[in-house]
């Protein structure tokens, strides 16, 4: 009994280092990284500031209620800044190239801090896409700049 006891304790034990290890990697994962964002749009006042958000947690840039334009983050790592990106123009209607709202924040490890992202109008997120390129109207910029390590 004494024996088993000595066995569990000392498995107990050898697993507290990892543990305490994992416990400091998630929390270094869940610390607040800091966004500045700029959204520009044609005809419209810039629309800047600053956000701290977290790994894997939507973070909500801008949300304005009169105009209804948002732009909201989730950023997947902060090693390379990945993610996804939102964006809602309210009655101007925008998307990015690929005609959808959202787009991947995709990660990029030459040290770039700064990311942009050009919009244009209109807006399709169905599932079916037309074969044929179509010239698109160029309405506004996105601008993120963000402190990763």
């Amino acid at each position: 009994m004494a024996a088993r006891f000595s066995v569990v304790f000392a498995i107990g034990i050898a697993l507290v280092p990892f543990n305490v290890g994992s416990t400091q990697a998630a929390g270094k994962d869940n610390a607040d990284i800091p966004v500045a964002y700029a959204l520009f749009l044609d005809g419209k006042d810039a629309i800047y500031g600053q956000f701290n958000c977290q790994i894997h947690v939507r973070c909500q840039l801008i949300e304005n209620q009169d105009t209804h334009i948002q732009l909201s983050i989730t950023i997947d790592s902060n090693r390379y800044l990945a993610g996804d990106i939102s964006v809602q123009c309210g009655d101007l209607g925008c998307s990015f190239l690929t005609w959808k709202t959202s787009t991947r924040l995709e990660g990029v490890s030459d040290g770039k801090k700064v990311r942009e992202f050009d919009l244009y109008a209109g807006e399709n997120n169905s599932v079916a896409m037309d074969l044929v390129q179509r010239k698109r109207t160029k309405i506004g910029r996105i601008l993120l700049l963000a402190e990763h390590r």
